[in-house]
């Protein structure tokens, strides 16, 4: 394995995480009907947890203004979950520290190390991971699976902004 291959994982992960943050700015100029300019400018301060906390209250105050099924709340709430989840994997990804797990000259994997401090416990917890190629795999899955969920919501959004126009 190459040392690049993990690096272009790693960038892989970044890149595709960055379309789920994409996408949550295109739900909430959809659900706020709004310029998308005005959107990025009110929400350009907000740390990601921010926006997705944002997107769920927003959408849920959209259900509630046009009597739409309650059950698309709850189902667009666990899917915010899972957009929380995304980032902390993604926080945790990027603000570790990392070094070459090494075998007969060649970078087999890289050694990834992230601590915490638990004040209350009074300790640091280190946490560490091995990282192949092939530890991307769920989490490219994950994001893939995220980004269809996001979709098919903002395909619902414009049907019901929109409920005359018929589709194809």
């Amino acid at each position: 394995m190459s040392e690049n291959l993990l690096y272009q994982q790693l960038g892989k992960f970044v890149i595709l995480f960055q379309n789920i943050e994409r996408a949550i700015v295109e739900l909430i100029v959809l659900i706020a009907r709004a310029d998308d300019e005005i959107i990025e400018i009110l929400i350009n301060e907000l740390d990601y947890s921010s926006r997705i906390k944002t997107t769920d209250v927003l959408f849920a105050r959209y259900i509630d203004i046009r009597k739409i099924e309650p059950e698309e709340k709850k189902d667009f709430h666990s899917l915010m979950a899972k957009c929380l989840k995304l980032g902390e994997l993604r926080n945790n990804l990027l603000h570790s520290k990392y070094a070459h797990l090494m075998e007969a000259d060649k970078v087999i994997a890289l050694i990834r190390e992230n601590s915490k401090l638990r004040g209350k416990k009074g300790i640091r917890e280190i946490e560490e991971e091995d990282l192949t190629s092939e530890s991307f795999d769920p989490y490219f899955i994950e994001i893939r699976l995220v980004f269809e969920q996001i979709e098919a919501f903002r395909l619902k959004i414009i049907d019901w902004n929109y409920p005359d126009i018929e589709q194809p």
